[in-house]
């Protein structure tokens, strides 16, 4: 039905959007760093460690691209970025080379992504970046997650003004039940989201046509 560029396919949010896209017979092209751990029936497959390294993420678009032109040259309809890391250290304690991890997984990788990948796209794509509700976030020791989290909502903001054609979403969902709470000193909510819950709010929003903010609340 269409095709889906999924950045960030191996994780517990981005195997589940996979899911959701191949139920509906799309093609989906994914990237990651545990390709074990892909969605059955993704079409493209490729395995890159690093989302902030330039040339590994041209490596990739140079191999989806090859995949495509042996299928047609179909354009890349949708793009879903998943990718992030999390931790809870004092800004006082935070080494630089932690600040930097936390940021380039959550905002540099997306900006390269998008830059890099951008050749593949069709003429009216819709992008979705998975980010965070970002007011709930100031708390002692996020103080990198945080800041990565809002720069993605204002550099998602500023895409779509200088690309009037393309639909970009950011989709901020509350509390949600994955491996990311291992690497946090925080108890997981009760209510806190499952993560198919959140995938398949991307879809519905594609079909709907909707850009801008997406709040994925419990209940």
């Amino acid at each position: 039905m269409g095709t889906l560029l999924l950045i960030g396919a191996d994780s517990s949010i981005g195997q589940n959007v996979a899911k959701a896209f191949i139920e509906d017979e799309w093609q989906v092209f994914a990237i990651g760093r545990h390709p074990e751990r892909f969605a059955n029936g993704v079409h493209f497959a490729h395995a890159i460690t690093d989302v902030s390294d330039p040339v590994s993420l041209e490596q990739a678009r140079d191999a989806l691209q090859n995949y495509l032109q042996s299928s047609g040259n179909p354009p890349i309809e949708v793009v879903v970025y998943t990718v992030g890391d999390i931790l809870a250290r004092k800004v006082t304690e935070m080494s630089p080379e932690e600040w930097l991890r936390i940021l380039n997984a959550n905002l540099t990788g997306a900006f390269l992504a998008t830059r890099v990948f951008a050749p593949l796209f069709s003429a009216e794509p819709h992008l979705f970046y998975v980010g965070a509700l970002t007011e709930k976030l100031i708390l002692p020791g996020l103080s990198a997650y945080a800041t990565a989290k809002a720069g993605l909502e204002v550099f998602a903001q500023v895409l779509a003004k200088e690309n009037p054609r393309w639909r970009v979403t950011v989709v901020r969902p509350a509390a949600v039940a994955t491996r990311f709470w291992e690497r946090v000193p925080f108890r997981l909510p009760p209510n806190a989201l499952n993560p198919e819950i959140v995938a398949l709010r991307i879809p519905e929003a594609y079909y709907n046509e909707q850009k801008g903010t997406l709040d994925i609340l419990p209940g």
